[in-house]
């Protein structure tokens, strides 16, 4: 048994991003497999030039697929190399696993995983056909994506969901068997995100280090981000702490400029700071600038979130203020690191953040035991171990 978990595992992650970055969360999963001694093999959309900054860039064998920068050919283009290179190494290098976050490409993998009798994990990060429905999209590409998303995970080896909740969606929506799906909630990376000197911080990024609040926020913009909470309820609280600035990280088309409109809207300009995309290499800097941190996500949806931003914050010992659904309520609550409020209601948040503000002494207390809380919890080291050992015992059981 010990010797099962501790064996090393052969990994080929299949990842499938239509934007010119590697998105954090699998950068870190990634990193903290090979800083456990895994063999990873990527195969990736991701152009090189965008690869260059990952730390684990030289320890892990990396298939480029090149693809057009057309939506419609990108697609096409990625799922036909995909289906040349990957059966190509499996077969040179057979793997203990494949591991896909699901994309559109996840039918093909199923179909080459089958095929080669490679046991598949599909990693569900969020349901997508809810997520084309806040953004818009048309009602055929929801419908398709239903039938693509319902035939990868059934015909999954195990599925990974990062919520209790989309657990529970999966199961229902898409009649997956209880027993083959996992939840392994999101993580953070603590060599990243660490305490730092605040008045260093926010030295780097030119905000004033003396008689200011700085309520702060993190993360991808999209429509359930939640950042228009922050500017409808910021009225009410710069009418009892007129010294408060709201900083934002984050620069997605075209939400950061509908905020920005917004905000010009209310008048308050000179009580916002977009900072549009921070590099990640200063993600941890630009958090230890915040007095509170805030994960206001719009909580619609019926499968929840595990928002990476959250165990972030925390780790750079940062009181949170985040809704009272989902996983980030439960978290909260269960360790005392915060305060919740009531999701999608920008009275409720403004009123928490007053409640932080006038109290110093129990905002320090909460932000004193995060990182402990983190590090014990939600660490990348802790996520990667749990999911490695469901790995192993799948293997075991299609043995």
């Amino acid at each position: 048994m010990i010797a099962e978990a501790t064996r090393l595992l052969k990994i080929f992650y299949v990842y499938y991003h239509s934007y010119d970055d590697m998105p954090m969360h699998v950068s870190d999963v990634i990193e903290e497999l090979v800083e456990q001694k895994d063999n990873v093999h990527l195969f990736t959309s991701i152009r090189p030039s965008f690869l260059k900054d990952c730390t684990w860039r030289n320890r892990v064998q990396i298939t480029n697929i090149p693809v057009f920068n057309i939506r419609f050919l990108n697609r096409l283009c990625y799922s036909f190399l995909l289906a040349m290179f990957l059966p190509f190494w499996c077969l040179k290098k057979r793997p203990d696993v494949i591991y896909e976050r699901i994309s559109f490409s996840t039918v093909l993998t199923v179909i080459i995983a089958r095929f080669l009798a490679i046991p598949l994990i599909s990693e569900v990060n969020g349901i997508t056909a809810e997520e084309l429905k806040w953004s818009s999209k048309s009602l055929w590409r929801i419908k398709v994506t239903k039938v693509c998303e319902s035939f990868s995970l059934k015909h999954s080896s195990l599925v990974i969901a990062v919520t209790e909740n989309i657990k529970e969606w999966l199961i229902r929506a898409y009649k997956i068997h209880p027993n083959k799906v996992e939840v392994v909630t999101n993580g953070t990376n603590i060599r990243r995100f660490y305490p730092r000197d605040v008045k260093e911080a926010r030295t780097h990024f030119d905000l004033p280090t003396k008689d200011k609040f700085y309520v702060g926020y993190l993360g991808t913009l999209t429509p359930w981000c939640g950042v228009e909470l922050l500017i409808e309820c910021a009225v009410r609280v710069l009418e009892k702490f007129p010294q408060v600035d709201f900083i934002i990280g984050g620069g997605q088309e075209p939400y950061m400029s509908d905020f920005k409109f917004q905000v010009r809207q209310k008048g308050l300009q000179d009580h916002f700071r977009f900072y549009g995309n921070v590099p990640w290499a200063r993600a941890g800097l630009f958090t230890n600038t915040f007095d509170i941190a805030i994960v206001s996500s719009v909580y619609h949806f019926s499968r929840g979130l595990s928002p990476l931003k959250l165990y972030s914050y925390l780790a750079c010992n940062k009181p949170v203020i985040g809704s009272d659904r989902g996983e980030v309520g439960e978290v909260l609550r269960r360790y005392n690191v915060g305060l919740t409020f009531t999701s999608g209601d920008a009275e409720s948040l403004g009123h928490k953040i007053i409640e932080l503000l006038t109290n110093p002494k129990i905002r320090n207390e909460m932000g004193e035991k995060a990182r402990q809380v983190v590090i014990e919890n939600y660490s990348w080291t802790v996520k990667v171990s749990q999911l490695k050992r469901i790995i192993h015992r799948n293997i075991s059981h299609n043995v």
